[in-house]
């Protein structure tokens, strides 16, 4: 703002300059004269070519009226566009005398279908650095007594080759107004900002205040960005230069997240909010200071700092929060907030065709035109269904287009969850990158889900689990992403017992072949359940899968394709005592993730009973068990359940008994 301002001030006083010598080549010579002028010694002058292609119309009087068509100022040899500033129609109104004698008055200033682009090359060239830059006033004192601004159909460009960024304000109508030159300046505006809706009204101090250095400048103003409101109200000690901000920020409405994405920052859709702050700083750093938001239920505390002074901008913020409701920002995963006057944007459903995982696009193309480094600290958390977080802590970098999470952190049921996360977005030749590692330790599920507002069917869940994952991936959706994914993950459970959601899940019959079930309904305790799953491509190939229980060991082999949603496991129990009614029979799965298919294998009952006679079954590799151990802590179940099977008097599988791990299932071809 403060870059357009001074260099919009330069340009309309050079024109001013321009136009009285053209205007005195009128009245000595007549058009020639003004077309020679102005092509010749003054475009020489200033180094950049200007033309007058229509009619020049002088005035004379006290004021003098200047009108002049299609003015022209050429841009930088660099740029792609050949025109820097061009004006249908410029008039303009100047007490001759005033240029000579001081202050420079002007009744009126208006222009009519102008254009303005502003520029900056990769290599930080200024399309505005030449000549016609030094007309624009350096010290408040030289502010020309400007009456009336009038701008009808206008447009402003600033386009930054350095961080890819492009803005656009649109004046469908500006007018700026005092009636003397101690009454306070009038502001009335309508607009287009990047083609949103913009409304500008307010007052700004008399034109005698502006020029008075004694005095910080006062300033208040009421805007409206679509569905965005926006009150600024305060002073500035140095206005010309935008520096000695020391104001108060209003902010409040709905769609956040689209004003973001006008500003070149990818948001989730959020519910509406209100925000205010103290805007402080200058020279091209500032400070939100004081800032207090509140968005639905959630609330943010803090300060950002905001660095202009580099190539690529810098901002820092250190935010808190007393409270986050996460039903605010289902945004993040394609939903709208309930607290949100928004529209909701259509939904692309996956069920519709027959699938689970969501489609949502992801807007990986742009990253902020800035460097960032966040730090957040929230004290309670509540999940979208109802889950208390205890505590949350989030390190976020973006630098050079790039993103980082450098740790999300909870603690959650007596557990803790860490995720390190990497983004890169498009370039010209790579799709955009991501980079996502989680580690799970010692959650405690029954903490977790059998409270009471929890559904009934996962009231009785028990047991410790713990986990990670280490995946690389590439895609614009979430969808994509998984079905992108190359890496590693495990998941563990040590005491555990699945309620009634496993039965939901899984047909009783198949729970009773692999004999998850006693007899009736009671589910039998899980001493340890240990996997881990080798992923290429999307599909994640079960190397262990093994399920520890008094009576039974049950071994799973297979994959579950991602890219087509696909399952292909097959899961075998294996009799740790020889009891007729206790023989348990494999199970087959197949199908897609939305309606999987079990094939109970009856046929190889017979061959089981040999099977059992004295089976040892091996426990997951010596290389998981330190994974194990952390995800579960030191002692654990699953710890105890491996020692037993390599206890003295317990003799190891003979070669070729052990049941085999790591075996690759892919579903056939559809």
């Amino acid at each position: 703002m403060r870059r357009a301002l001074k260099i919009m001030g330069g340009a309309v006083a050079g024109l001013v300059v321009l136009v009285l010598i053209a205007g005195g080549a009128l009245w000595l010579g007549g058009p020639p004269a003004v077309a020679w002028a102005v092509e010749h010694p003054i475009s020489a002058y200033l180094g950049r070519q200007i033309r007058i292609g229509g009619p020049l119309r002088l005035v004379w009087g006290a004021p003098t009226r200047i009108i002049a068509e299609d003015v022209r100022v050429a841009n930088a040899p660099w740029s792609r566009d050949k025109e820097m500033f061009s004006a249908k129609r410029l008039e303009i109104e100047i007490f001759a005398r005033s240029l000579f004698f001081g202050p420079t008055r002007l009744p009126l200033i208006s222009l009519e279908g102008a254009t303005l682009l502003l520029e900056k090359a990769k290599d930080g060239q200024k399309n505005w650095n030449f000549g016609l830059s030094s007309a624009a006033p350096k010290q408040r004192h030289q502010f020309p007594v400007l009456s009336r601004l009038d701008l009808r159909n206008a447009v402003l460009v600033y386009s930054n080759d350095v961080t890819g960024a492009r803005t656009e304000l649109g004046v469908t109508r500006l007018s700026v107004t005092e009636n003397d030159p101690e009454s306070p300046v009038r502001i009335d505006a309508a607009g287009t900002f990047q083609k949103a809706p913009l409304r500008l009204d307010g007052s700004l101090g008399a034109i005698a205040a502006l020029r008075n250095t004694n005095q910080p400048y006062p300033v208040k103003l009421e805007g409206r960005l679509d569905r965005i409101h926006l009150d600024l109200e305060g002073t500035i000690k140095e206005p010309l230069d935008f520096n000695g901000v020391d104001m108060r920020v209003s902010l409040a409405g709905a769609k956040l997240d689209e004003l973001a994405d006008m500003l070149g920052v990818s948001f989730p859709a959020l519910p509406d909010f209100r925000g205010t702050a103290k805007l402080a700083g200058g020279d091209a750093h500032f400070a939100l200071n004081a800032l207090t938001v509140k968005a639905g239920n959630s609330d943010l505390e803090g300060g950002i700092d905001m660095d202009f002074r580099s190539k690529v901008p810098t901002l820092t913020a250190h935010l808190t929060s007393s409270y986050i409701d996460l039903a605010d920002f289902k945004g993040l995963y394609g939903g709208t907030p309930e607290k949100s006057s928004a529209p909701e944007k259509p939904a692309h459903s996956a069920k519709s065709e027959g699938r689970v995982l969501p489609d949502t696009k992801i807007a990986v193309n742009k990253l902020p035109g800035f460097n960032a480094e966040l730090s957040f600290d929230g004290t309670r958390i509540k999940s979208a269904a109802g889950v208390p977080f205890e505590r949350v802590s989030l390190g976020l970098r973006v630098k050079d287009g790039e993103l980082w999470v450098d740790p999300l952190r909870f603690q959650l049921a007596q557990g803790d969850v860490d995720l390190n996360f990497h983004f890169t977005p498009f370039t010209r030749d790579t799709p955009p990158k991501m980079q996502a590692e989680i580690d799970v330790r010692h959650i405690d599920l029954h903490q977790l889900l059998g409270r009471p507002a929890m559904p009934k069917m996962l009231q009785k869940t028990k047991g410790i689990v713990g986990g990670f994952v280490k995946v690389d991936t590439t895609g614009v959706s979430t969808r994509q992403f998984l079905a992108h994914m190359d890496g590693d993950a495990g998941f563990f459970m040590e005491n555990g017992q699945v309620s009634q959601l496993l039965e939901q899940l899984t047909p009783i019959d198949v729970l009773s072949a692999l004999g998850v079930y006693l007899s009736g309904d009671r589910p039998v305790p899980i001493n340890c359940l240990a996997s881990r799953f080798a992923i290429k491509q999307g599909v994640a190939t079960a190397t262990t899968l093994i399920v520890d229980t008094d009576a039974d060991t049950i071994v799973g082999k297979g994959n579950a394709n991602f890219a087509d949603e696909t399952l292909f496991l097959d899961v075998d129990p294996y009799n740790k005592h020889l009891r007729l009614v206790s023989l348990r029979t494999p199970v087959e799965i197949r199908g897609t993730f939305a309606k999987p298919a079990f094939q109970i294998e009856s046929g190889k009952l017979v061959q089981r009973i040999g099977e059992a006679l004295g089976l040892g079954v091996l426990f997951p590799p010596a290389a998981l068990v330190p994974l194990i151990d952390t995800g579960l802590g030191h002692g654990n179940a699953c710890a105890k359940a491996y020692a037993a099977q390599h206890a003295p008097g317990n003799p190891a599988p003979k070669s070729g008994s052990s049941v085999p791990l790591g075996t690759t299932h892919r579903a056939p071809p559809q």
